[in-house]
């Protein structure tokens, strides 16, 4: 995520970068989801949960956007962020949405 701009190949549609930051955000969330439910349900502290998810993704969101200003040949993009908001949002429904006995994690 913070290479320098010059490694990638050009895209081949115009909203593949939007695509690519969605799916990664994506994943994460879905991903970390799996890593931190399973924790708190042992810990009993499962009303928090959501709200942490929430918070860390904005702040992640934001964070390596705006460390895009200090990497060569790359750039801060507003719209790159809210794809980045949305994509790890949808992974956090995605796993809420989806029992955990598909996943293998009950």
């Amino acid at each position: 995520m913070l290479t320098p701009g010059d490694n990638f190949p050009e895209a081949t549609f115009n909203f593949e970068d939007k695509l690519i930051h969605f799916l990664c955000f994506g994943t994460l969330s879905f991903l970390w989801c799996g890593v931190g439910v399973k924790r708190v349900q042992v810990n009993g502290l499962q009303g928090r949960v959501l709200t942490n998810y929430l918070i860390f993704g904005i702040a992640a969101g934001i964070v390596l956007e705006s460390a895009q200003l200090f990497i060569p040949f790359r750039s801060f993009d507003y719209m790159d962020m809210i794809v980045n908001e949305i994509g790890g949002i949808a992974g956090l429904l995605a796993y809420f949405k989806i029992p955990t006995s598909k996943i293998g994690l009950d």
